[in-house]
């Protein structure tokens, strides 16, 4: 096909932007000419250029014709002015005039002269056939052969060329818009498959194959089954197709098959396309949807655009052309995203409907300005207007770059902006334009990025996100020198809140304190939630260490007044461990460390205060961990072991009851404290396997000596907070008296007053159970909790246990004087055996007697005993002799 000669310097324009594709022109109008302002000529038509071939593109247009008519200069503006008037014009090589009209492409700034030779004479005519026929039978042989197989007049003739031209500008024009609309076929984020009135596949668009994973070669002229399972739905199928039938849109769900064999429930729209008559020619089915918008996210080749706009070209007859222009003016309209098309100057082309709604615009005739005005409007209404003006004109001055955008409107929607080039025949000729309303998507995604960030709960930032901060804040101090401090911060006794009040006030507390926390630091502060009822703080640019701990004591005043929670006031109370950087760790794994460690010993101190880290903090949790590895193998080792220490009644000088004590013997640390393991076993549950083995040796002891002959005394086996929540503690207390065939009247259990009010009903439920199985039970350590007389007497205790930090200082102090007095006195009045801990003199022991305290346990009478030190003792005892005093 003979192509256009185009000018190669900078002042030249190409036409392929304008309504002509340049090879139907030069057929249209094989002797056009086309200049610019400076009137150079730029563009030449096929014939033109045969007849003259001495025409030099870039020189000026009066070096080779005169305007003949109407009487006007040379002049580009004189020329617009004439734009649709009749021009002729003559050649200054042979005098053969031109006769046509002259068009003005603003977007192009070029005139094109569209005429044809003035001739009276056939055999001018056949001469100029001659010239400018080449030898193989083109669009100017066609146009010429016309010419002279007329012998009508030559205004006959001219009407007939007019005739010719309207139709062939009628059926370009089909031509350029079919073109368009394949590009935006190929745009469309939705997948789009189209079919001919039988349902036989004719065209599925890039985002189609990108959802079916089919090419379109493997189903165009398959039957739309191909791509849908619509047997297994007859109803749905039958409505589906009578609608359509109608010539209605049909809005549902259909099963989309992939090519793997999957299928998946898409949202599908199918609507018909009719020609003039009514008639149904095509069916258009659209699916709207994530994965035909991830499809489209991904791209296409321009291979894949390449081989789409071959499917798109028709055969170019009127009533094939008007065809493929409805469908897709059908389907441009119908896609879900708003589309506008431009010319590479930004000059509006085309757009549908969609584009008006997304954007608001009330007047649509702003979109299609002579000037490019449409970007400038629609920016008025971003939040950042400045920045997409600037994006806008970085795409225009680079014509073949894609873009991919999420606009924020200041009505809060959100639109998803793409752009790509359109090309024709390799070269950009503008740039097509989609939009689509994303609003619930980023919504929906910024809700999935906040709780990923945050703790729902309080709203405060989580773990995840506090690691990050403090990450990028070590950074930050490590180029400044600067200091910054990490603590780590826990409500005291909060297990208590959620136990007697429940989850919800839990939750309210847990609210409370974050906005409490909130409101005592700086702005550049930041207060996390870790888990639980721990929360972190990252205090960053600090002048001193005094900076932090002026905060801490902030916090802890704020976190001091009474919380009103579901009916009740509480007052809670907190902890604060501290760890600076760089002094106590350089890392962020070491200062969360650090800072734990500091806040354990805080709650060691008397909880509702703060400790900075120190260097010692480490050995203590060192050992601490070497001590919890070692205790996993103490029991299977059989390196744990009982001592008994004799509760002896002052009165006889008889012992009534052994208490047995676990004792640690560790092959390399020796004997183990059980102030240090006990509260391992404790945090880490051993306790709960641990106390199971002191209970039964404790009970196969007693039957041992009770074997033996000795006499026959009880033993006490103290109770755990712990192993007091064991669902089967009960079964387990059972299960051990009746294999060592223990007497239960022999056994008593022994729960401090502090793990009594942790779970009142709980634990009132437990020693009602013991009391029916024959067990007694004892408050220890009675006096250093918080119990009142009201609870006490609900609860049915056997023994009452005086602490032995009453009975240290008894005849020093008179307060302490009073109250074992007071105890003493109560204990009667509730009929409970009373028993004081710690006698170590004889002064202390006259005392209690005194007041009429006769049971009594301490070092004054035995330290706790090994089992054959203990058997010993029992034995003088059967002899009749009395316990021995120091």
């Amino acid at each position: 096909m003979t192509k256009l000669r185009l000018i190669a310097n900078s002042s030249s324009r190409s036409c392929e932007g304008s309504i002509f594709s340049s090879d139907w022109l030069t057929k249209l109008f094989p002797f056009y000419l086309a200049f610019n302002r400076e009137m150079q000529i730029v563009q030449i038509g096929d014939a033109m250029h045969r007849l003259y071939p001495a025409i030099t593109l870039g020189n000026a247009l009066e070096d080779y014709f005169t305007i003949k008519y109407p009487d006007i200069a040379a002049d580009f503006a004189a020329a617009c002015e004439q734009a649709d008037a009749l021009i002729l014009l003559e050649s200054q090589n042979g005098g053969l005039q031109f006769q046509g009209q002259a068009l003005y492409v603003a977007s192009l700034e070029l005139i094109f002269f569209l005429g044809a030779p003035q001739i009276t004479d056939l055999n001018i005519l056949r001469s100029l056939e001659v010239k400018v026929a080449p030898p193989s039978r083109s669009a100017t042989s066609d146009y010429l052969m016309l010419l002279q197989a007329r012998t009508t007049p030559l205004s006959d003739l001219r009407r007939l060329a007019d005739k010719m031209a309207a139709q062939r500008q009628a059926w370009q024009s089909a031509l350029a818009q079919t073109e368009l609309f394949a590009a935006l076929f190929e745009q469309a984020a939705d997948a789009i498959a189209i079919t001919d009135n039988a349902t036989k596949l004719l065209k599925i668009n890039g985002a189609y194959e990108a959802l079916a994973g089919y090419c379109r070669e493997e189903v165009v002229g398959q039957p739309i089954a191909t791509l849908f399972e619509l047997e297994s739905h007859p109803e749905m199928q039958q409505e589906m197709w009578q609608t359509v039938a109608l010539g209605q849109l049909w809005q549902g769900r259909l099963l989309s098959k992939h090519k793997d064999g999957s299928v998946c429930l898409q949202e599908t729209t199918v609507f018909p396309i009719q020609n003039k008559a009514g008639q149904l020619k095509h069916y258009v089915f659209q699916i709207y949807g994530s994965q035909a918008h991830a499809a489209q996210a991904h791209g296409f080749s321009a291979r894949t655009l390449e081989r789409s706009a071959a499917y798109a070209k028709p055969t170019f007859g009127k009533e094939e052309s008007q065809n493929s222009l409805s469908l897709f003016q059908a389907t441009f309209e119908a896609t879900a995203d708003g589309i506008l098309v431009t010319n590479t100057r930004g000059y509006t082309l085309n757009f549908n409907q969609k584009f008006v709604n997304l954007w608001q615009i009330q007047d649509a005739d702003l979109v299609m300005q002579e000037e490019p005005q449409i970007f400038k409007y629609v920016a008025q209404f971003l939040k950042n207007s400045e920045g997409f003006t600037d994006r806008i004109q970085d795409l225009y001055a680079q014509p073949t770059a894609e873009s991919h955008d999420i606009l924020e409107l200041q009505d809060g929607r959100f639109l998803e902006g793409r752009s790509r080039p359109q090309r024709m025949n390799d070269q950009v000729i503008g740039r097509v334009w989609s939009f689509q309303d994303v609003t619930e998507r980023q919504l929906t995604e910024a809700r999935i990025r906040y709780q990923a960030s945050h703790d729902l709960l309080t709203g405060l930032p989580n773990r995840m996100m506090f690691s990050d901060r403090l990450a990028d804040t070590l950074f930050q101090a490590a180029q400044n020198l600067s200091r910054l401090a990490v603590m780590f911060l826990d409500l005291d006794r909060f297990k208590l809140v959620n136990d007697s009040l429940g989850h919800a006030a839990g939750d309210q507390l847990l609210q409370e304190v974050a906005r409490r926390l909130k409101a005592c630091l700086r702005e550049s502060d930041m207060v996390a939630r870790w888990a639980g009822d721990e929360f972190t703080l990252l205090l960053p640019n600090l002048h001193s260490i005094e900076d932090a701990t002026t905060i801490a004591q902030k916090i802890l005043l704020a976190l001091r007044p009474d919380y009103e929670l579901e009916g009740h006031t509480l007052h809670v109370s907190s902890s604060i461990g501290i760890a600076v950087y760089p002094n106590d760790g350089e890392t962020a794994e070491t200062l969360l460390k650090n800072a734990d460690a500091a806040l354990y010993r805080a709650k060691d101190g008397g909880r509702n205060g703060y400790h900075l880290y120190t260097s010692t903090l480490n050995s203590e949790a060192s050992e601490w961990l070497t001590l919890e590895n070692h205790l996993h193998r103490a029991l299977e080792r059989q390196e744990l072991m009982l001592y008994y220490q004799p509760q002896v009644n002052v009165v006889t000088g008889k012992i009534i009851q052994m208490e047995a004590l676990l004792r640690w013997q560790h092959p390399e640390l020796g004997i183990v404290s059980p102030g240090k393991f006990i509260p391992i076993a404790e945090e880490n549950g051993l306790i709960v396997p641990i106390g199971e083995w002191v209970l039964r040796t404790a009970c196969a002891q007693t039957c041992a000596w009770q074997a033996a002959g000795l006499p026959s005394i009880g033993m006490a086996v103290n109770l755990s907070a712990r192993q007091l929540r064991e669902p089967k503690l009960l079964d387990m207390v059972e299960r051990v008296l009746q294999e060592t065939q223990l007497d239960p009247r022999y056994l008593e259990l022994e729960i401090t007053e502090t793990t009594v009010m942790k779970n009142v009903e709980r634990t009132c439920t437990i020693l009602q159970e013991l009391r029916r199985m024959g067990v007694s039970t004892a408050m220890d350590d009675f006096g250093t909790g918080y119990s009142s007389l009201g609870y006490l007497k609900k609860f049915p205790f056997h023994t009452l246990k005086i602490d032995q930090s009453f009975v240290r200082d008894l005849n020093t102090d008179p307060n302490d004087k009073a109250i074992v007095a007071a105890i003493v006195a109560m204990g009667k009045v509730l009929n409970l055996q009373l028993v004081a801990e710690g006698v170590e003199t004889q002064a202390q022991k006259h005392s209690l007697l005194s007041l009429d305290c006769e049971v009594m346990q301490g070092y004054l009478f035995s330290r706790p005993l090994p089992a054959q030190a203990a058997t010993d003792l029992l034995m003088s005892q059967a002899r009749g002799e009395k316990c021995p005093e120091t």
